[in-house]
């Protein structure tokens, strides 16, 4: 392996990235792409489309034979090593990784936006000059002339960006949430190498508006749908009224903000597409008001994750049968699920229209799964009424409480090292104060008392040692420490998985 490669690994290994392989470009002739239904893509003049692009997740193996690589897996794990001894036995295979881990978005500006080479690499200089922040992040040449950034960002809502304002020229693209990008060495489609200008952590930045980028609203010449879907973004709900976007799944909402969730963007968009025809059966069946169209939210899906306009309409005709389409709650929890999600919208409308038998089913569950105060259990603060326990969440067992106590006190001795202990003069260990904060939440520790808070809540675990005396945990709380526990995981996992790479680069 190369030396240039190696450097690449032991920088994804330091920021705990997952590296993922790239196959050279292949000639469509041999090897064609193909939609789900296994017929031949052509583009707009009719031909072929290349399978193996230089550009996304593949590799040669060791005889030379291209393969692809689903690459959504690993959104949320590390390869594994058998993968990656398997994915670099062949030398020609480049590297790259995968946005959206530890809040990462890769900024790319794309050459082919500008009127020259010169006027893109002025643009990028008179950019970085009025945001210095920007010169101390990761940052690489492309093989076709572009620019590369690596950002950490607490708030991203867009993908098309503009440098020169709002809805202005369409420049780059801020990649997220499952969005592939290629790192140097690897060579391009062009035969030219991607370089590394600066190989550092990347910054972080509140938004991607504080570093100067700015949405693409749309084309020069937007589309009626295009702009009828700019009205609804900025008008509030109404009383009465539930937004499609509102009901739509949280991967729904992502796809509409220019994230792919799933393996390729068409996918993600067709997933969007039939939840938003699902909700619009769904409410047209309950008598549910609704603002909103299912192929009007798709076009400005599509927009966003950088889709052309022929393609996102072929893909909506993919969609044979709108009318059967069902919402993902309904799907995975029935009516009851449906409801529980008008409720937490608008409970004038969840009172008005959902039905008897419904509703006491949930009150029912809600009587059951709701935290009292009992000797020798942790308080629960009391909530503003049952109703609201239930639909938010079902009980939290105690299995789960102590969990989530554990993994509070992995992701502090991860943040702060806890091996290495405070020592008095007598030679006695010393717990030290802890605290890590985030974005949400806030964990601090002093010995064995530990108290985490969330934002707009305020506390909501108190425990001394193992013993819990306060309680007020959702499921996204689970969900969330989970997650952040196993991407530390995952990230250890890393250490070890690349290092015979590591050590047989310096060899060489």
């Amino acid at each position: 392996m190369n030396p240039a490669l190696c450097a690449t690994f032991d920088w994804l290994r330091s920021q705990e990235l997952p590296p993922l392989p790239v196959a050279p470009a292949q000639n469509p002739m041999r090897y064609p792409a193909r939609d789900r239904g296994g017929s031949l893509r052509r583009d707009k003049e009719g031909a072929l489309v290349p399978a193996f692009t230089g550009k996304n997740p593949s590799y040669l193996d060791d005889r030379g034979i291209p393969h692809l690589i689903r690459h959504t897996q690993y959104q949320n794990r590390i390869p594994a090593q058998i993968e990656i001894q398997t994915w670099f036995a062949n030398p020609d295979n480049g590297i790259g990784t995968l946005g959206g881990w530890h809040n990462i978005v890769w900024v790319d500006v794309d050459v082919k936006q500008f009127e020259s080479q010169q006027a893109c690499d002025q643009r990028i200089a008179d950019w970085l000059s009025q945001h210095p922040l920007l010169q101390q992040t990761f940052s690489e040449r492309t093989h076709s002339g572009g620019w590369r950034l690596a950002v950490r960002v607490h708030e991203k809502s867009f993908t098309n960006f503009s440098l020169d304002g709002v809805g202005g020229h369409h420049m780059g693209e801020a990649l997220g949430q499952g969005r592939f990008t290629v790192l140097s060495p690897t060579v391009g489609p062009s035969g030219n190498a991607y370089i590394n200008v600066q190989r550092v952590p990347p910054v972080w930045v509140e938004r991607l508006g504080a570093i100067g980028l700015y949405p693409v609203s749309g084309r020069r010449e937007q589309s009626p749908s295009r702009q009828s879907r700019l009205r609804i973004q900025s008008q509030p709900p109404q009383p009465g009224v539930l937004r499609l976007e509102d009901l739509a799944t949280a991967k729904a909402q992502a796809v509409l903000h220019g994230d792919s969730p799933l393996e390729s963007r068409s996918h993600s968009l067709t997933y969007a597409l039939r939840e938003f025809y699902g909700w619009e059966n769904w409410a047209a069946q309950n008598r549910v008001l609704m603002s909103g169209n299912a192929e009007e939210l798709a076009r400005a899906a599509g927009a966003a994750l950088g889709i052309d306009a022929e393609r996102v309409e072929r893909i909506m005709k993919s969609v044979a049968d709108p009318a059967s389409c069902t919402p993902a709650a309904v799907f995975a929890g029935g009516e009851t699920s449906a409801w529980k999600r008008v409720w937490k919208l608008d409970r004038g409308v969840y009172q008005e229209l959902c039905p008897d038998s419904i509703q006491q089913s949930i009150q029912a569950t809600a009587r059951e799964n709701h935290h009292v105060l009992t000797v020798g259990k942790p308080q629960k603060r009391q909530s503003t009424g049952i109703q609201a326990s239930a639909v938010h969440q079902p009980a939290i067992s105690a299995a789960q409480i102590q969990t989530f106590v554990r993994q509070t006190r992995e992701i502090l001795a991860h943040a702060h090292h806890l091996g290495q202990r405070k020592v008095t003069g007598d030679g006695s260990a010393v717990e030290p104060k802890l605290r890590v904060q985030g974005q949400i939440y806030r964990i601090d520790a002093e010995g064995q008392h530990l108290t985490v808070q969330a934002r707009g809540r305020g506390t909501i675990l108190q425990a001394q040692g193992d013993r819990v005396t306060l309680e007020c945990l959702t499921r996204d709380d689970l969900s969330r420490f989970h997650a952040e526990v196993s991407r530390l995981q995952y990230g250890h996992r890393l250490l070890g998985v690349i290092k015979a790479t590591s050590s047989s680069c310096q060899e060489r």
